[in-house]
């Protein structure tokens, strides 16, 4: 089971990056407990640094140790991990590059990582989200382990996201209720705010109870079965799902959130040009 995702998504108000080259290029990375992708970026003069891809950090974070080799000012800040508001820190990372991605400012919230570290059995420097992933269309292939930049495949399932917010947020409908999911790939599962869905509770089935660690500390959450519920037009029926519990610090108009994984596919896609979501189709349940 994917925590790191559920742990990171958190909200700040901050500016978007530089645009970067149009060119098509292919980055490899490497994968941890079967979902969590891990590539080698740079910030300012630091290379080969692990960067966690993570298109729910919200912002992107960067590790305490980095940011006392860049000698960065830091001012004091909040950020919410869904169960609690946590006081922290926030920085500007200069000089940030992953493949043919560039900015030479990018706003961060500056962290421990030790968490994600412990939980993915890696060394993390830094975890980027969409603000720096959103420049140009990339395609994650799980199975060759490489990003690649440039159009996305036509045949792809495909399902708008919400323009103009600094992460990927997509409708998921159970029965006749509309959710608002953020994706994320630093997940493996899809997890439902428990305030969110209780106009549908009568579609989901609870199957057992679990306890995950997080930056917030434990949360507990049900596991459960979905009944009548899609997303786009692909169906969710029988697919387990997570509710969480204590979600009093979880934004305003978000229900919860989307593992990349658990789509099940080989492939999937970020399209920010046409704002959409893209996956291979599969035929797995």
């Amino acid at each position: 089971m994917g925590r790191v995702g559920i742990v990171l998504f958190a909200l700040a108000l901050f500016g978007s990056a530089a645009a970067a080259a149009e060119s098509p290029k292919e980055v490899p990375f490497r994968i941890y407990r079967s979902y969590a992708i891990v590539v080698r970026g740079s910030i300012g003069s630091l290379k080969n640094l692990n960067f966690l891809v993570d298109t729910a950090a919200v912002p992107s974070m960067l590790d305490w140790r980095i940011a006392r080799k860049l000698h960065l000012a830091r001012e004091a800040g909040q950020m919410s991990v869904l169960t609690r508001n946590l006081q922290t820190e926030r920085a500007i990372a200069p000089d940030v590059e992953l493949g043919p991605l560039h900015t030479n400012e990018l706003p961060v919230v500056v962290e421990d990582l030790s968490f994600a570290e412990a939980d993915l059995g890696t060394r993390l420097d830094a975890i980027v989200g969409f603000d720096f992933l959103g420049q140009l269309p990339f395609t994650i292939d799980y199975e060759s382990k490489m990003i690649t930049y440039g159009p996305i495949d036509p045949s792809f399932a495909t399902i708008k996201y919400v323009p103009g917010l600094s992460y990927v947020l997509v409708e998921f409908q159970i029965r006749q209720q509309k959710l608002a999911l953020v994706v994320d790939t630093a997940a493996s599962d899809l997890i439902l705010f428990e305030s969110a869905i209780r106009a549908c509770i009568s579609a989901i089935k609870i199957t057992g109870v679990k306890r995950w660690s997080n930056l917030g500390g434990e949360v507990t959450v049900s596991e459960a079965l979905l009944t009548q519920a899609y997303l786009g037009t692909m169906p969710w029926d029988e697919r387990t799902a997570y509710i969480l519990e204590n979600d009093r610090a979880r934004p305003s108009g978000v229900s919860g959130l989307l593992g990349v994984a658990s789509l099940k596919t080989k492939r999937v896609a970020f399209d920010p040009n046409r704002k959409l979501l893209a996956w291979e189709r599969t035929r797995e349940p």
